[in-house]
C-alpha cells in the first residue's frame, strides 16, 4: 500500500501566519489553485479511498484533488489539526512580541506544557497513531493507494511516530508545505517514508 499524507491548501490565516489549529478556516483562492495543481500532479495515482479532517480547508482540498473520480472520501476526527485553544486567531508576531510560552509548541516541543486548552504533541501523536492502527494498517492488502487530507502538525505527528523520533525532533525538516504530499509505503505492517512534502507547483510563483 502507498499512503499519501496531503496538507491542505493555503488559507488567508496561513498567509499572515495566524494560528489556525481547530478553527474552521476555508481555503483562499490561491489555496484552491494549489489544490488543482496538486490534483494534476497526482492524476496518475489510482486512489482507492480518501480520509479527511472535517475542517473545511482539508476537506475542500480533498474534494478538489479527488474530483471527477469515483473515490469515497470519509471524514475522521482523529485527522484534525492540533487544537491551540485560546491562541487560535492570534498571529505569530503578536505572540513573539510578548514572548508567549505557547511558542514552545513550535520552537521547543520537548518543554511545551499544555496551556489554555492546547493539545500537547503527544496527544496529537496519539490521535494520529490510533488512526493509522485502526484505519490504515488493517487494510494494507485491501487498498493500494490511500489519500489522507490533513494539517501540518498532524502530519509531523505521524512522521514523528513512524521515524521513532523524540518529541524534540517533532518539527524535523522538511516542513510540510501547503498541498505538500508525503508518500509512505506500508508493507507487512511497517511504514517506510518514500517522499516528504513533495509539491507540484512553483513556490517562487507565490
Amino acid at each position: 500500500m502507498k499512503l499519501y499524507l496531503i496538507r491542505h491548501g493555503e488559507t488567508d490565516w496561513n498567509k499572515v501566519h495566524r494560528i489556525q489549529g481547530s478553527s474552521d478556516i476555508e481555503l483562499n483562492e490561491y489555496g484552491r489553485e494549489l489544490a488543482f495543481m496538486t490534483r494534476e500532479g497526482l492524476r496518475h495515482v489510482p486512489f482507492d479511498i480518501g480520509y479527511t479532517s472535517p475542517l473545511k480547508r482539508a476537506k475542500e482540498t480533498g474534494e478538489i484533488i479527488l474530483g471527477g473520480r469515483n473515490v469515497p472520501l470519509y471524514e475522521d476526527e482523529r485527522v484534525k489539526e492540533a487544537c491551540f485553544g485560546t491562541f487560535e486567531g492570534m498571529t505569530l508576531k503578536e505572540l513573539e512580541d510578548r514572548n508567549d510560552p505557547f511558542l514552545d509548541f513550535f520552537n521547543d516541543p520537548v518543554h511545551f506544557e499544555t496551556i489554555n486548552g492546547c493539545e500537547t504533541h503527544r496527544e496529537v501523536i496519539g490521535r494520529a497513531v490510533e488512526f493509522l492502527e485502526d484505519m490504515i494498517l488493517p487494510n494494507e492488502r485491501k487498498y493500494q493507494h490511500v489519500a489522507v487530507f490533513s494539517h501540518g502538525a498532524w502530519i509531523h505527528s505521524l512522521l514523528t511516530h513512524i521515524y521513532g523520533r523524540d518529541i524534540e525532533e517533532f518539527w524535523h525538516a522538511p516542513r510540510q508545505e501547503n498541498c505538500g504530499v508525503t508518500t509512505i509505503e506500508v508493507k507487512d505492517g511497517t511504514c517506510h517514508v518514500l517522499k516528504e512534502s513533495e509539491i507540484f507547483y512553483n513556490k517562487d510563483g507565490e
